[in-house]
């Protein structure tokens, strides 16, 4: 590679990155699931449930304090109504009216 398209390499992949990181930082909140969804509430084991717990708290965007006392939280309120369960949004598709998971 000669030197005269060094420089113009790189800068051409640091507005690529400028660009895609300022995209990243504008990402909208997922919209609720629609009428071509349905909510089913699925039972696990308590180890799952504290995965899914552990990692929604990581994932969200509070502080590190506020991540502990979320993961707190969400706990003690699991242990309280002693539900371990997922609720998942399914499509409303002829796939899974097929295989029973949606009415």
């Amino acid at each position: 590679m000669s030197s005269q398209k060094l420089p113009i390499l790189l800068t051409a992949l640091l507005l690529r990155a400028a660009s895609g990181a300022a995209q990243t930082h504008a990402l909208p909140t997922p919209p609720p699931p629609g009428p071509d969804y349905q909510q089913v509430s699925v039972p696990v084991p308590r180890a799952v449930a504290l995965v899914v717990d552990v990692t929604k708290v990581l994932f969200s965007r509070e502080t590190a304090a506020e991540k502990l006392q979320a993961l707190i939280d969400r706990r003690r309120t699991r242990s309280e109504r002693r539900d371990q369960s997922l609720t998942i949004h399914v499509p409303r598709n002829k796939l899974t009216r097929t295989l029973g998971l949606v009415e």
